[in-house]
């Protein structure tokens, strides 16, 4: 059987966005949710100032999932996404969860949230954005715009982790990810494949598009007997690290520390995935 064959009895293969289905989202995305939790929770041991009750923020949370997690260990949490779905998704399965007063999740987009979410001022101690979530935002001035509304919420004392895959310009092969999940009957799996940005994408002057790094993904759902295929893409802005040096240097933020994936202090370089973990300027 090939990619663009089906085995009798499945349904036909579509072409549309793997984000639709909250449900299949978060059957594949919900291995690794307890233990990523608790590493954001040293995270925030250590960059933030202590509380009774902290104040977790997750831009584009999806179906909510850390932040539902969070709940449950006393934490509050605060969520939003562009996705009314993913926001009624993430709403219900905080009420099952028993956490719904400690959770709110709202819908709005990165550059502009504060006011759709209804978050005070220096209200939030921490915010995270995780998996090159944040190279979702196509432009320095969207990315500038999403880190003035994070820097007006943290409080003194506050920090963002910011995920960020470092891009070696030229120099990158094309890499392929696995991720699978199960739950009460649902089987989900997808492979997806990174294709990096041009040689040129170093160089400003050559346009938007040589800044793009093009994610295919091709997912596998089985609901019992039943298979169904989903085929989508979407495209992630590339930064090297002078790139996201010289772009959080414009921002109200500035760089407390670096970490990798487990938590543990890091040296960023290309190409890598790190954790950023900004502060407010101000911050004392």
């Amino acid at each position: 059987m090939t990619m663009l064959q089906a085995k009798p009895g499945t349904e036909p293969r579509a072409s549309q966005d793997f984000y639709a289905d909250p449900l299949v989202y978060d059957v594949l995305h919900g291995p690794g949710t307890a233990s990523d939790v608790a590493t954001l929770r040293r995270i925030a041991r250590r960059f933030t100032l202590p509380r009774q009750t902290q104040t977790w923020l997750e831009p584009a949370c999806g179906t909510g999932r850390y932040l539902i997690r969070a709940a449950s260990t006393g934490v509050r949490s605060i969520g939003f996404d562009l996705s009314p779905a993913m926001v009624a998704f993430a709403q219900d399965r905080a009420r099952e969860r028993g956490v719904g007063r400690r959770v709110k999740v709202s819908v709005a987009s990165m550059e502009s949230f504060v006011e759709a979410c209804g978050i005070k001022p220096r209200s939030v101690d921490f915010a995270f954005n995780l998996i090159n979530t944040i190279r979702h935002l196509d432009s320095d001035h969207a990315m500038l715009a999403h880190l003035d509304e994070v820097a007006g919420v943290l409080r003194s004392g506050g920090a963002y982790a910011v995920g960020v895959s470092l891009c070696a310009y030229g120099l990158e092969p094309i890499t392929e990810d696995t991720w699978s999940g199960k739950r009460a009957g649902l089987s989900v799996s997808q492979v997806v494949q990174y294709i990096p940005p041009p040689a040129s994408g170093a160089d400003a002057r050559r346009g938007a598009a040589s800044r793009l790094e093009r994610v295919i993904s091709h997912m596998t759902v089985r609901r019992g007997r039943t298979e169904s295929h989903v085929d989508s893409t979407y495209a992630l802005r590339a930064y090297n690290l002078n790139q996201w040096l010289a772009l959080i240097a414009k921002s109200p933020l500035e760089i407390a520390a670096v970490v990798d994936s487990d938590g543990d202090e890091a040296e960023p370089r290309e190409p890598g995935y790190f954790v950023f973990i900004l502060t407010a300027r101000d911050s004392t």
